[in-house]
């Protein structure tokens, strides 16, 4: 019973941290640059990080994506990568027992929610990066740097149908509430992520406060994932998804029945990367971060999504939506799933 008080406690430390007020370290920005380390220390830190022989990320990224980082990452260095892959609300659970216990297997942390990252960095829970690339010329700090976290990539959420169910184009989201769709479309469940909430007051915004009522009216299927929602248009148990994953474009070419398309002011969700500070293999983990956020990481992590760079091969760009967290707060969140629930929960 004491060991699930604290886990307990420590998931409520970092909810509460996670939404504390707007002058905290991890809204305004780093207010110190932290120093790189010089061509001689980033020498030894790689010795170091081969020495240590593994590195563990968790990581809400695109499962495939991860797989193909890591084998990379073990060509290029000899450093095998334990990927586990999950959505936000599991990967917070399992962090936070980690830290809870101070028994710990992940050495990077990638979430989607802006609160988790400021709830780490304020618990003290994240280490600065200090790898070269994160000092490079072409990595704008000011945009991909927020306090001890970096911006690793986006996930560019466009919309996609399977062109055997639908003829034509589609060409925005509430093309997805005309009759040909209802019953066979899928949407993203909020309850998850407030990344998905952020979705749907774009939508809002963009398309008028109705559009939710008029997805709810399609009977939509509901998704904890865009993952298994696009593989489902490709497979012909949905007709089409409004917030679906690039990863559409990879199945196309393997010659799956389905189409893609991004808005010029298409929505996207920042992934946040972290290096935390109980990490069992600290070098390698430092490592694996400055090779996540390079233009080569990038073309593995972010294939079918929003790189840190323009022009990567295989992979979007888009300045990364970064959310205002007073429009998160445990109440409004609540009021938002209830309304959400009482409208697509039949």
């Amino acid at each position: 019973m004491r060991r699930r008080w604290l886990l307990f406690a420590a998931a409520t430390a970092l909810a509460v941290a996670a939404v504390a007020g707007t002058a905290s370290a991890a809204q305004r920005g780093t207010a110190a640059t932290p120093k790189p380390a010089s061509a001689a220390e980033w020498k030894k830190l790689i010795a170091k990080a081969k020495s240590e022989g593994s590195v563990t990320i968790y990581s809400v990224q695109n499962p495939a994506g991860l797989q193909d980082l890591a084998n990379a990452f073990k060509s290029k260095y000899g450093i095998s990568v334990t990927v586990n892959r999950n959505v936000d609300s599991v990967l917070l659970s399992q962090i936070n027992a980690e830290e809870g216990t101070k028994k710990a297997t992940a050495d990077l942390w990638v979430p989607s929610q802006k609160r988790l990252v400021v709830g780490a960095v304020q618990n003290g829970w994240v280490s600065d990066a200090i790898g070269p690339n994160f000092f490079a010329k072409r990595f704008d700090r000011k945009t991909w740097m927020i306090s001890k976290s970096f911006i690793v990539g986006t996930a560019v959420l466009g919309m996609t149908w399977n062109t055997q169910a639908i003829s034509g184009q589609i060409n925005s989201v509430a093309d997805f509430t005309s009759a040909r769709f209802k019953g066979k479309i899928g949407v993203p469940d909020p309850r998850v992520s407030t990344s998905f909430m952020d979705w749907y007051l774009w939508a809002e915004a963009k398309y008028g406060k109705s559009i939710l009522q008029k997805l709810a009216a399609q009977n939509p299927k509901i998704y904890p994932s865009v993952l298994p929602m696009t593989q489902a248009v490709a497979s012909g148990e949905l007709a089409g998804a409004p917030c679906a994953s690039g990863t559409a474009v990879d199945l196309k070419g393997q010659g799956a029945p389905i189409a893609y398309k991004t808005l010029s002011d298409n929505w996207n969700a920042p992934y946040y990367g972290l290096i935390l500070k109980q990490a069992p293999h600290p070098a390698a983990a430092q490592l694996l971060a400055d090779f996540l956020i390079s233009p080569e990481g990038n073309k593995f992590a972010d294939h079918g999504f929003g790189a840190v760079y323009p022009n990567v091969e295989g992979t979007y760009y888009a300045k990364p939506r970064i959310v205002k967290l007073n429009d998160f707060t445990p109440a409004k969140v609540k009021a938002f799933n209830d309304q959400w629930v009482s409208l697509f929960v039949h």
